[in-house]
C-alpha cells in the first residue's frame, strides 16, 4: 500500500497497480545505478586516503597520506598552476570563440558558412592530436613556426615546453565550446533593446558593452565556468607538454603517482581530494548561474529576428581576422599532422621534402595488429557505453521531467556532477573500487565501459532532457487512456517520439569515446588499449609518422559519426521561425 502510494506520487498520475509497480521499480533502479556510478567511486577513493595500504588489502587507518600530500609545497604549486592554467587557457578560448560567434551571428561578414564550419572542426579532432600538433609547430628546435621565424628574423621565439606553451595548446584547441554557446546567445537576442539604446544616443561600442554584454551575462559567465572546469580536469596538454616542461598540475600529480614504481595509490587518492573539490566548486557555481538565468531572459512571445550589423568596408577586416584565427586554430594543427602522416619520418614542411611524400605509413598502420585491436576495443567499449549512457539518461530525464519524485532535483544534480570529475580521478576511483570489491572486471573492457558511462552520462543527459521537454505530456496521457500499461507506452510511444534525440546523444557519446585519453590511460592494459592510448604510446616511443596516420584515420572516422549525428538532428529538428 505504501509503495503504491509513493509510486503514484512519483508518476504524477493514478494508474493501475501493475503500471505503478513498473514505475516504482524503474525509479529506484535508475536512482540506484546513478548513485552507484557517481558516489561509490568517490566514497571508496576517499576511504583510501585514510589507509596505509593499496586497494583490496587489509590496511590500517592513518592520516599520513594527508601529511605527505599537504606537507609537500609542490601540491600548493600544482594547485596554483591548475587554476592559472584553467583561467588563462579559458581566456584564450573565450576571446577567439566569442569573436567568431559575433562575426558569424551578428555581422554581415562574408563567407560566414565557411567560418562556421571551420569553427566547429576542433570538435572532431582529439585533444591529444592537437597537443602533439602544437609540439610539432612550436618545439624550440624542430618546430615549424620557430623554423619560419628563425629563417626570417634570426630568432626562434616560441617554446611549447613551457607553462605558456601548455596554456596556448589547450586554449586554442577549445574555441568550439564558447563559439557554440555564445553563438546561441547572440542568435536569441532581441534587437529592440539595442535599437532603443542607439536611438537614445548611445554609440555602438557603448551599446555592445552596456546592453549586449549585460543581457548575455549569464551565458558569458556559464561559458567561462565551463571552460574553467574543462581546464581543471584536462589531461592531454599537461601530460604531453607539462611533464617534459616540469610544470605540475593536479592531473599530472595523480598520473605520476600511479606511474611511479611502486605505485602509490594512497598518495594519488589524496592528490585527488583538492582536485575534485576545485572542480565541484566550479560545477556548483555553474548550476547556480544557470538557475538564475531567467532573470536575464529577453525572448518573448513577439516575433523578432536578430539584427545583423552592417560593417561596411570593415567586414573584410573581420573576415581576415576570423580567417587568421581559424588558420592558426584549425588549419595549422591538422595540416602538420597530415603532412607528418605522409612522410617516412618527421620533418618540417619544405619543397625538398615533397618528393618524400608517401602513403606507406597508412599501409603500415593497416598492417598493425595493435591498431585493429585498439579500433575494435574502441568500437565495442564505445558502443556499449553510449547505449548504457543513453538508457540511463532516458531514465533520469523521465524522472526529472515527468514525475513529482521528491528528490528529482538532487538526482539531476548528482547525475550531472561527473562532468566536473576529472578523467584521471574517475580512472583512479574505478581502480580503487574494482580492486577492492569482488567484481572481476579490472583489466577488462568492462571497467573502461563504466568509466566512459560515468564521465559521459552528463552530456547525453542534457541532450535527452531537451528532447523530452519538447514532447508534450498530453501525448503520453492519451496513450495511457488507450493502454494503461506504462511499460508498453514507454517502449512504443515515448521512446519512438524522442528517438532522433536519442540517436544524436548516442552518436555524440560514441564520438567522445574516440577522443578521451584521461580515462583509458589509467584503465587500459595490454589487449584492452584504445586508439588514444595507442597514439600516446607511439608519441612516447617517437613514432610520429605512424601516430599521425592513425590520427588522420581517427579524424575521418569521428567526422563521419559527427556528420551522421548532424544529419539526424537536421532531419528531425522541429522547425522554428527566427
Amino acid at each position: 500500500m505504501t509503495a503504491g502510494i509513493f509510486a503514484q506520487q512519483a508518476s504524477g498520475a493514478t494508474s493501475p497497480a501493475r503500471s505503478v509497480t513498473w514505475r516504482h521499480v524503474a525509479l529506484f533502479v535508475i536512482t540506484g545505478i546513478v548513485l552507484y556510478l557517481t558516489l561509490v567511486p568517490l566514497a571508496v577513493i576517499l576511504f583510501g586516503t585514510f589507509t596505509n595500504g593499496p586497494p583490496g588489502s587489509h590496511a590500517a587507518f592513518t592520516l599520513r597520506n594527508y601529511a605527505r600530500a599537504f606537507g609537500n609545497p609542490e601540491l600548493l604549486y600544482s594547485g596554483i598552476h591548475s587554476i592559472i592554467f584553467a583561467v588563462a587557457s579559458g581566456i584564450i578560448a573565450f576571446v577567439v570563440g566569442g569573436f567568431l560567434a559575433w562575426v558569424t551571428e551578428r555581422t554581415n561578414t562574408p563567407l560566414k558558412a565557411i567560418l562556421y564550419g571551420l569553427a566547429l572542426f576542433p570538435f572532431v579532432v582529439p585533444s591529444i592530436l592537437t597537443t602533439i600538433a602544437w609540439i610539432f609547430l612550436l618545439a624550440p628546435n624542430a618546430g615549424v613556426v620557430n623554423h619560419f621565424f628563425r629563417a626570417i628574423f634570426g630568432v626562434a621565439p616560441f617554446n611549447v615546453f613551457s607553462f605558456a606553451g601548455m596554456i596556448w595548446a589547450f586554449g586554442i584547441d577549445h574555441i568550439t565550446l564558447p563559439f557554440l554557446l555564445l553563438a546561441a546567445a547572440f542568435r536569441s537576442m532581441d534587437p529592440t533593446l539595442e535599437e532603443a539604446a542607439l536611438v537614445s544616443g548611445m554609440s555602438r561600442m557603448r551599446c555592445f558593452f552596456h546592453v549586449n554584454v549585460k543581457i548575455m551575462f549569464p551565458s558569458i559567465l556559464a561559458t567561462c565556468i565551463l571552460l574553467f572546469i574543462r581546464g581543471i580536469e584536462t589531461f592531454e596538454a599537461p601530460a604531453l607538454i607539462g611533464i617534459p616542461a616540469a610544470v605540475k598540475v593536479f592531473a599530472t600529480d595523480i598520473f605520476m603517482a600511479l606511474r611511479d614504481t611502486p605505485t602509490d595509490y594512497n598518495l594519488a587518492a589524496t592528490f585527488a581530494v583538492p582536485y575534485v573539490a576545485l572542480s565541484m566548486a566550479g560545477v556548483l557555481f555553474y548550476l547556480h548561474v544557470t538557475r538564475v538565468a531567467e532573470r536575464f531572459a529577453t525572448i518573448t512571445g513577439k516575433a523578432y529576428q536578430p539584427r545583423v550589423i552592417d560593417l561596411g568596408g570593415w567586414r573584410y577586416l573581420t573576415l581576415a581576422l576570423a580567417l587568421v584565427c581559424l588558420f592558426v586554430a584549425v588549419v595549422m594543427p591538422v595540416g602538420v599532422i597530415l603532412w607528418t602522416s605522409l612522410l617516412p619520418y618527421y620533418s618540417r614542411p619544405s619543397y625538398q621534402m615533397l618528393h618524400m611524400l608517401t602513403l606507406s605509413n597508412y599501409t603500415a598502420v593497416f598492417n598493425l595488429s595493435v591498431f585493429y585491436r585498439a579500433l575494435t576495443n574502441n568500437l565495442i567499449a564505445g558502443t556499449i557505453a553510449a547505449t548504457l549512457a543513453v538508457m540511463l539518461s532516458v531514465g533520469v530525464a523521465w524522472i526529472v521531467v515527468r514525475t513529482d519524485f521528491y528528490g528529482k532535483k538532487l538526482l539531476d544534480t548528482v547525475a550531472f556532477a561527473p562532468i566536473a570529475l576529472p578523467g584521471v580521478v574517475i580512472g583512479l576511483a574505478l581502480i580503487w573500487v574494482y580492486l577492492t570489491l569482488p567484481v572481476p572486471i579490472y583489466g577488462t573492457l568492462w571497467i573502461l565501459v563504466i568509466g566512459y558511462v560515468t564521465i559521459l552520462m552528463p552530456i547525453s543527459l542534457r541532450i535527452v532532457h531537451a528532447s523530452l521537454l519538447q514532447l508534450h505530456k498530453e501525448l503520453e496521457e492519451a496513450a495511457e487512456i488507450a493502454n494503461p500499461s506504462w511499460w508498453r507506452n514507454t517502449m512504443f510511444v515515448l521512446l519512438p517520439l524522442i528517438l532522433p534525440g536519442l540517436l544524436v546523444a548516442w552518436l555524440y557519446v560514441l564520438t567522445l569515446t574516440f577522443k578521451i585519453l584521461s580515462v583509458p590511460i589509467l584503465l587500459s592494459h595490454v589487449g584492452t588499449q584504445v586508439l588514444p592510448v595507442v597514439i600516446f604510446g607511439l608519441f612516447e616511443s617517437g613514432e610520429y609518422s605512424q601516430l599521425s596516420a592513425i590520427g588522420i584515420i581517427l579524424i575521418v572516422a569521428i567526422c563521419s559519426i559527427a556528420g551522421l549525428a548532424r544529419l539526424i538532428s537536421l532531419r528531425f529538428a522541429v522547425p522554428t521561425k527566427s
